[in-house]
């Protein structure tokens, strides 16, 4: 257990447990390793659930929902929760086994079609981040289902990307596309039954109201950058990146005007943070 809370070495190091266990076909272990790039809004989600955690010390009861790899919910045992996860099968046939050796309850579960495998008021705080964009439905349903088992007071973390950035606007000025990259679409995922990539992004306002119309209290809803900057940053360091670096440069830059959005109370982040609660009467 990290007895220093939420770190991006702590994650590093389940990241590299994870991506090193034999049961993984090969395909996977540099693309886990390499999602490290992308791990520091996760740490701030943990330090988020550390913060708010259940009076009297309890453990947090914590749901991930759309769990993929597993990793957060594992790290998040290993700080200390007490953890479930669902994914469709795909996924929780790859990795479901392996985040249980990790102590995490991941069961397989299609949100399309399925209820959420658990007893209600089940959970002290709910993650669905970077997931509600993939859904080629709408979210009313499993947001419902996220109600459901969240207990009295408990808390859902969501997070998606800003359909309204300053990003997608200055791209749509100059006669791009604000969607997944049009080969990765219409060639690579020709064969697929449902489009893996983005369905449908939203506004803070559109996060608003599916939050309310959902019965949730919204605490918090406000565009944002996540860590990826600070992610990306240590990654390059750790592993001497120099040429990576470069490759990465663009992502650098956007991340760097991003914290000036924020920083001047902006609303061109690329990301909308919300918070909904269920209320305890």
């Amino acid at each position: 257990m990290d007895k220093k809370g939420p770190s991006l070495e702590g994650f590093e190091r389940v990241l590299e447990q994870l991506a090193s266990d034999p049961r993984l076909p090969t395909n996977f272990p540099e693309w886990i390793r390499e999602s490290l790039i992308m791990s520091g809004a996760k740490i701030e989600f943990l330090r988020y659930i550390f913060r708010n955690r259940p009076e009297g010390g309890k453990q947090p009861r914590l749901l991930d929902v759309g769990a993929q790899t597993g990793a957060f919910a594992v790290y998040a045992a290993d700080l200390g929760c007490r953890v479930a996860a669902v994914d469709y099968g795909s996924y929780s046939g790859v990795f479901g086994a392996i985040a249980a050796d990790h102590g995490v309850d991941y069961r397989q579960c299609d949100v399309r079609t399925q209820p959420l495998p658990f007893a209600d008021n089940s959970f002290d705080f709910v993650t669905y981040t970077d997931v509600i964009e993939h859904h080629s439905f709408s979210p009313k349903r499993i947001l419902r289902e996220i109600y459901r088992v969240l207990a009295p007071g408990g808390r859902l973390i969501l997070t998606t990307p800003n359909h309204a950035s300053i990003y997608n606007r200055a791209i749509l000025l100059f006669g791009g596309s604000v969607n997944d990259k049009f080969d990765y679409f219409f060639d690579t995922c020709a064969d697929e039954d449902v489009y893996p990539g983005h369905h449908r992004e939203y506004t803070r306002n559109e996060v608003r109201m599916a939050l309310e119309s959902s019965k949730f209290r919204v605490r918090e809803c406000k565009i944002s950058e996540d860590g990826d900057m600070s992610s990306l940053i240590y990654y390059l360091r750790r592993h001497g990146a120099l040429k990576e670096a470069a490759a990465r440069s663009r992502t650098l830059l956007v991340s760097a005007l991003g914290w000036s959005w924020t920083f001047l109370h902006l609303p061109f982040g690329r990301w909308i943070w919300a918070v909904g609660e269920k209320p305890t009467e």
